[in-house]
């Protein structure tokens, strides 16, 4: 052993007897922050120790886990481990963890924590929709009501308000699943999040806005959400050259699809670069968007023109996701969705038929979707930009949805496989 090597481990051995007790007094200052002020910092506020908290068993046991530090890094010390025993050490010290953070109430610390520290104004509306979703499908609940599940994009994040959509439907539960850019291929990939059962209605609000400017491999958003149930139908939706030009983010996916920490990885350097959170009037609150005219929200960079045309991979996913909500016993109803007048052009025009067309083609096929055709467009005072909504226009499709949802029966299916419901007009 050379000389350098010595000297840690003297060093070391000196701090394992002089100081071995700082361990467990850590120990007992995290069973007293764990008695709330954690929670405290979860929200964004600052954290605060309950003595009360050193009393209990929770402490005991953050106490034991210390000892347990001190004894391992003694036994480590002491004897000379082989390379694979090294590895092995490692190996589980990272499956605690993995398994750890996989904890339904980890999962909520970790998420709320995330949410707390993203300002709106840094233009990260993504994010802020992954934390709403994952908090949702960490929270435990047994509604045995079926459920109106709301499933798009930022157009669906502030187009619909889940509240009032409760009251006009109270036999049905409401599940909101809409993050920013979440079109049919991204449905396919955040599948085990979108809790589907027999009965339900999985309703889309899709336009041409949803099938075009699309990236090839769009594995950053992919990946809090990726799984391996759905990695074979999304490579072969994205197509076997594309998956071939973005091999990394194949990588990348299948990384996220096995570890939960590589899923959050992007959420933890946020919380983290933001210890102490950001003033509240930066968040969001019930998908309610501060005032942030450079922000994404207003679709400055998707106020383009290049791409139109429908994109293939998308008309597949879509295909896909379909089958697998018909097999779950789920009925899919899709809203013809729409955009700011003023941006209405006759090239816009053209192709908002074309994929009408291509999505009301399904029910004369067979394919169990239910498509509406918007009688009244929204005027250009009920946008707040070029794709979205603002109150005024979110209130309005809402009742709309409400009233049209009305007419499906409990168990969320028509009692003819012709039979659909009525236009209310």
């Amino acid at each position: 052993m050379d000389a350098a090597k010595v000297k840690v481990r003297d060093a070391e051995r000196w701090l394992l007897s002089r100081w071995w007790w700082v361990f467990p007094s850590v120990a007992v200052l995290l069973a007293m922050l764990t008695g709330g002020g954690f929670w405290a910092w979860v929200e964004g506020g600052r954290p605060w120790l309950d003595w009360r908290q050193a009393f209990t068993l929770r402490s005991v046991a953050f106490v034991v886990a210390g000892l347990a530090v001190v004894v391992g890094w003694r036994l480590f010390l002491n004897r000379k481990w082989p390379g694979w025993a090294v590895w092995m050490l490692a190996a589980s010290g990272f499956a605690c963890v993995e398994l750890a953070v996989r904890n339904p109430a980890a999962q909520t610390a970790f998420w709320l924590a995330a949410e707390n520290r993203i300002p709106a104004k840094a233009n990260m509306s993504f994010m802020h929709d992954v934390c709403h979703v994952r908090l949702d499908a960490a929270a435990v609940g047994d509604d045995p009501r079926p459920a109106i599940i709301l499933v798009g994009s930022s157009q669906v994040v502030q187009g619909v308000d889940e509240e009032l959509l409760a009251r006009l439907l109270p036999e049905r539960r409401i599940v909101k699943r809409a993050v920013s850019s979440l079109r049919p291929l991204q449905a396919l990939v955040a599948e085990n999040y979108i809790p589907v059962r027999s009965g339900d209605v999985v309703v889309h609000y899709l336009s041409e806005f949803d099938f075009t400017n699309q990236e090839e491999f769009p594995f950053s958003w992919f990946r809090p959400f990726a799984g391996w149930g759905s990695l074979g139908d999304v490579l072969e939706t994205i197509g076997r050259r594309s998956v071939a030009k973005e091999w990394r983010g194949a990588v990348d996916y299948a990384l996220a699809a096995t570890f939960e920490t590589w899923r959050g990885r992007d959420w933890m350097r946020t919380a983290f670069t933001r210890f102490w959170g950001c003033a509240p009037e930066d968040r969001i609150f019930d998908a309610r968007i501060p005032d942030n005219p450079d922000g994404m929200w207003f679709a400055r960079d998707n106020a383009r023109n290049d791409g139109l045309s429908p994109s293939l991979p998308q008309k597949r996913a879509f295909e896909q996701w379909i089958g697998r909500v018909a097999a779950k016993g789920a009925s899919v109803v899709v809203f013809e969705g729409q955009v700011n007048p003023v941006w209405r052009t006759p090239e816009r025009q053209a192709l908002h038929g074309e994929v009408e067309q291509w999505l009301s083609s399904f029910g004369e096929k067979g394919i169990p979707v239910v498509y509406f055709h918007q009688e009244e467009s929204f005027p250009a005072d009920f946008w707040a930009d070029m794709t979205h909504l603002n109150e005024s226009g979110r209130k309005k499709l809402t009742e709309i949805m409400g009233r049209q949802l009305k007419q499906f029966p409990d168990d969320g299916r028509f009692a003819d496989e012709g039979e659909t419901p009525k236009m209310l007009r």
